[in-house]
Order: structure tokens, then sequence, then C-alpha cells
């Protein structure tokens, strides 16, 4: 069921993201209220904006609160760190959404000691047989 509050289509959303985003920079709470739409809704737009460097976010620091928040910009990043001949010092955003991560046993630490109602049934660890 729609919210009656949505000011926008769904489809329409990146480019009112971008018109919001032409007026100065802003909060994602506040792009959100001003569109009518959910931040989280509002994010994975401006995430895809990111991707197609049509916008940019950047971190501030706030003074009257121990925290920061991110401000989103259009149009892409200049003062992102240049690439050194040509080669990407880190993977983009399109590449790293991509590349999946599984984790596997390997990763989760040695517990080195057997579960009480193993070790009753097969025995202490390290015993041969």
């Amino acid at each position: 069921m729609r919210a009656p509050n949505r000011k926008v289509e769904l489809a329409d959303l990146p480019e009112a993201l971008l018109a919001v985003l032409a007026a100065g920079p802003r909060e994602i709470r506040e792009i959100a209220a001003e569109l009518g739409y959910s931040t989280r809704a509002v994010l994975s737009r401006l995430e895809q904006l990111q991707i197609e460097q049509r916008a940019h976010r950047r971190r501030v620091h706030i003074k009257t609160w121990a925290g920061l928040c991110y401000h989103w910009y259009l149009g892409p990043d200049l003062e992102a760190p240049a690439a050194l001949d040509g080669a990407p010092s880190r993977p983009s955003l399109a590449q790293q959404a991509i590349v999946p991560f599984q984790s596997t046993v390997r990763t989760y630490p040695a517990i080195n000691r057997r579960d009480p109602l193993v070790a009753a049934l097969f025995g202490a660890p390290g015993r041969g047989a």
C-alpha cells in the first residue's frame, strides 16, 4: 500500500533526488522527509547514483554531538584521491557491488574444547582408538 505523503513516483525518484541535491548538500533524513520516502529507499537510490557518479557523499563531523553524518552532493566527487598511472587505488563502487563475500569455517576461531555430550558418547578429545 502506498503512503499518501509521497511526492514523486518511485520510477522518478532518482531524478527527484538529483533535483533536491541541485539545491545544495543535504543529509539523507532531510531528503527522505522532503520526498516522502523512507531513508532506506532514498539511500538505495543515492548509492546507485553514486555508482553512476551522478552524486557523492562526504563525511561531516558534528561538533555539538560526538558523532558524524554524511552530506550528499550533486555530481562526482572531484576531491577523491587520484589514481596513479591510470590504475585505480581501490576498487570502484561498481566493482565492490559485484564481488561476493562468503565466510567459511576457517574464519571462525577454534574453541579447543569438546561438548560434554559428545565427550560422553565418543570420549575425550585426542584419545586414539
